[in-house]
């Protein structure tokens, strides 16, 4: 009945032991007494968990931004951190209980290869905004559609070119009369402004998640900046995930957070850390299904490999899987790894030349056509 696949039942077997035993207490005593169930259930399918491990605190210091916005204020947290450091798993475990307590949560995520298109996370962000609204009912769209062109007035169509699923809330809007350059982006900035401020409110906070900042147009850091420095309608926050090691002191996201912090806005950064060894060693133990005692000699090579990079730790046990070195052995009904053969292999500690070798196993014609997609980037 769990809702995450790893921790419901792996195995008929495992179920097959548990109502055994129920069935013998029924016969025994007349009636059943608690006990721990899936004691004898294993898994012989390679499953990496998918939860989070070793980031409470930062998970519990969103929820309390969250709970600071709730009441009104206007906020910026950083997630900062090295690719693969689990950045967008952190903010993406704050998604439900967010939702839960009725705010809004949407996300974009810019693109290295696209940073010409300017706005590109907002439009994302707002699209799957408009995709929540239209589940509500019809007054409550209503209700929405007035607010809006309370807020844009004889505007709306600037703000349905970037985001046309606006139209089918507020209909059709009369044309604007075109403006260039710096007239355009300065109307477009008021008029998003003040549509943002539509849905900040008391019942529905809006958590706003931008992912890979490093990568954001020009245009899109001086939005962040308004909203984050004339906000004052309150209960927004914004939350922006970057790659630290990518962004030096002169990279402008760095000039466009300090021209915010100027501001007197309120801004936090959460800077992710390798996970610790107490936590890979969790992950490592439940991914094999056994005791952190007995996976302790395979985390100490996964660590020293990775030196807890999440992403890589997962993607080197999948190739230790994959290369036959880590087995389900079914004479002993458990997961068996070749720790000497591991110790062996000359693996690289960098993670691109990692991922790198770990492309060269794939089919030729597969190789080939990454390289293609390579050219056209």
């Amino acid at each position: 009945m769990a809702k995450n696949a790893e921790d419901r039942y792996q195995s008929a077997l495992g179920l097959k032991y548990d109502l055994e035993n129920c069935l013998l207490q029924l016969q025994e005593n007349g009636e059943i007494v608690d006990f721990p169930i899936a004691q004898k259930d294993v898994c012989d399918r390679f499953i990496i968990p998918d939860k989070l491990y070793g980031r409470e605190t930062e998970v519990k210091t969103l929820l309390q931004a969250f709970e600071r916005v709730s009441l009104g204020t206007t906020e910026m947290m950083l997630v900062a951190g090295f690719s693969g450091i689990g950045k967008t798993a952190v903010v993406h475990e704050v998604h439900k209980p967010i939702v839960r307590q009725r705010g809004y949560f949407i996300k974009g995520k810019y693109d290295q290869f696209n940073r010409n298109i300017p706005f590109s996370a907002f439009v994302q962000a707002f699209r799957d905004l408009m995709g929540q609204l239209f589940t509500e009912s019809d007054a409550q769209i209503q209700a929405w559609k007035n607010k809006i062109l309370a807020a844009v007035g004889e505007n709306g169509q600037v703000i349905i070119e970037v985001i046309p699923e606006l139209e089918r809330i507020i209909g059709e809007q009369p044309p604007v009369i075109n403006l260039s350059g710096t007239a355009a982006q300065n109307r477009f900035n008021l008029l998003f402004h003040k549509f943002v401020e539509v849905f900040t409110t008391k019942e529905h906070p809006l958590v706003m998640f931008l992912d890979d900042l490093q990568w954001a147009d020009s245009a899109s850091l001086k939005l962040i900046e308004l909203l984050m420095s004339e906000s004052s309608a309150g209960y927004l926050l914004l939350i922006g995930a970057y790659r630290d090691n990518e962004v030096s002191a002169a990279h402008p996201l760095m000039f466009s957070l300090a021209e915010i912090k100027k501001a007197q806005a309120t801004i936090n950064t959460i800077n992710l850390t390798p996970l610790s060894y107490a936590s890979l060693n969790q992950l490592v133990a439940d991914t094999l299904s056994c005791s952190t005692i007995i996976a302790q000699p395979l985390t100490e090579l996964v660590y020293q490999k990775t030196k807890g990079n999440p992403f890589f730790s997962t993607q080197f046990l999948k190739a230790l899987y994959e290369d036959g070195l880590i087995k389900f052995d079914w004479d002993e009904r458990n997961w068996q790894c070749n720790i000497v053969a591991v110790k062996e292999l000359s693996l690289s500690d960098d993670v691109v030349q990692f991922m790198a070798s770990q492309l060269q196993k794939l089919p030729e014609t597969t190789q080939d056509i990454f390289k293609i997609c390579c050219l056209y980037w």
